[in-house]
C-alpha cells in the first residue's frame, strides 16, 4: 500500500466502528483498543473475532504508519447486522464439525442447509456494500477498498461506475470447507453431489487436527498443504 497513490480507505468493517478506526490512525488508541470497541460493537464471542483479526490485523497495525506518509479518509462500509448474521455462521459451521467429529456421520443435508442460508446472507450483504461503497466513493478520486469476499462479485457491482483494479493481497491454498463453499457459490448449493460434500468435509475435519498440533494457523496450514497436497485432490471438484 505505501506505493499506491489513493485518497480513501476503505475496510470491510461495520461503519459504527469508523471513529475508533481513525483514532488508531492517528495514534490516540491502541490496536486493543481499537479490536475491544470491535467485540464490544458486534458482541461476538472473542474467538471468532479474532478470526476476522488475523485477516485484518496487518493492514491495522500499519495504519499507523500509512497514516504518516499518505493523507487520506478512512471509512468502514459494512452493515453492522449483516456483519454479525456471518459472523453468526460461523458459529453454526463449528458446531457442525464438531457434531460430524462426535457421531462419526455427516449428515450432507445439513452441511447444505447452513451454506444455502449464508450464502443467501451474503448475496443480501453484498448488494448492500456495493451501494454503501458506491455513496462513499462519490467524493475521492482514487479509493482503496480491503475485501475478503468474492472479488469478482464486488467488481461486477462496482464495474459500471468505477475503474476498478484487484490486487489480491495473498496467494493460500483454500481450506477444505472454503473449497466447498467455493463449489456452493458458483455452481449451487444443490448442484454439488453428496459424495463431493462428504469429501470435503471429512477432509476438513483432517485438516482442523493440523490447526490443533501447531503453534499458529500458518504453520499448520503449511504442514497440510506439504502432507496432504490438496490442490491435487481439489483443483478437478473445483474447475
Amino acid at each position: 500500500m505505501d506505493n499506491l497513490d489513493f485518497d480513501a480507505l476503505f475496510l470491510s468493517l461495520p461503519e459504527e466502528l469508523g471513529e475508533s478506526l481513525n483514532l488508531h490512525s492517528i495514534g490516540q488508541i491502541d490496536k486493543e483498543e481499537f479490536w475491544n470497541d470491535y467485540i464490544t460493537l458486534t458482541g461476538l464471542a472473542t474467538p471468532f473475532a479474532n478470526s476476522l483479526r488475523y485477516k485484518l490485523e496487518p493492514i491495522i497495525d500499519k495504519l499507523p504508519l500509512i497514516k504518516l506518509s499518505h493523507d487520506f479518509e478512512i471509512s468502514c462500509f459494512e452493515d453492522l447486522h449483516h456483519h454479525t448474521r456471518l459472523r453468526g455462521f460461523m458459529e453454526r459451521l463449528l458446531l457442525q464439525e464438531f457434531k460430524s467429529r462426535a457421531t462419526g456421520k455427516i449428515d450432507t443435508n445439513e452441511w447444505r442447509v447452513i451454506f444455502r442460508e449464508e450464502l443467501e446472507a451474503i448475496k443480501q450483504y453484498e448488494e448492500k456494500i456495493i451501494g454503501n461503497i458506491l455513496e462513499k466513493g462519490l467524493n475521492y478520486k482514487n479509493s482503496v477498498i480491503i475485501y475478503a469476499g468474492f472479488v469478482k462479485n464486488l467488481k461486477r457491482g462496482l464495474g459500471s461506475n468505477y475503474n476498478v483494479k484487484v490486487i489480491c493481497l495473498e496467494n493460500y491454498w483454500k481450506s477444505p470447507l472454503e473449497v466447498l463453499k467455493t463449489l456452493f457459490t458458483f455452481r449451487g448449493v444443490d448442484n454439488i453431489s453428496d459424495n463431493i460434500v462428504r469429501l470435503c468435509v471429512h477432509q476438513h475435519l483432517k485438516y482442523l487436527d493440523y490447526i490443533l498440533l501447531h503453534e499458529n494457523v500458518d504453520t499448520s496450514h503449511d504442514v497440510w498443504v506439504k502432507d496432504f497436497k490438496p490442490f491435487k485432490k481439489f483443483q478437478k471438484i473445483e474447475t
